[in-house]
């Protein structure tokens, strides 16, 4: 079943909240966390969506094309397995 896009105030206040969880400490099974890591992901993939879709439009110039991986290196980037995750956990 699809879901409806939240409006941007909406989003907004869900975001401040997921913040606010984060900074107090109140994150314990890590849904603040996991929503900010994927809105960052979306942003990403939305830029790489943008770059493919102008790529594949326009035809295949060299600029086109380099700023298509850097778009995909930044989603890499993003993808990193060894963190210090301490701040992951919420304080009980």
């Amino acid at each position: 079943m699809p879901l409806k896009k939240l409006d941007e105030e909406e989003m907004r206040k869900v975001i401040a909240l997921a913040e606010a969880m984060r900074e107090k400490g109140q994150d314990k099974y890590k849904l603040a966390y996991a929503l900010l890591y994927l809105l960052e992901r979306n942003k990403l993939l939305e830029e790489v969506r943008k770059r493919a879709e102008y790529y594949v439009r326009f035809g295949m110039p060299e600029k086109e094309l380099s700023n298509l991986r850097l778009a995909l290196e930044k989603i890499h980037e993003l993808d990193v397995d060894e963190v210090d995750d301490s701040s992951f956990f919420a304080k009980e």
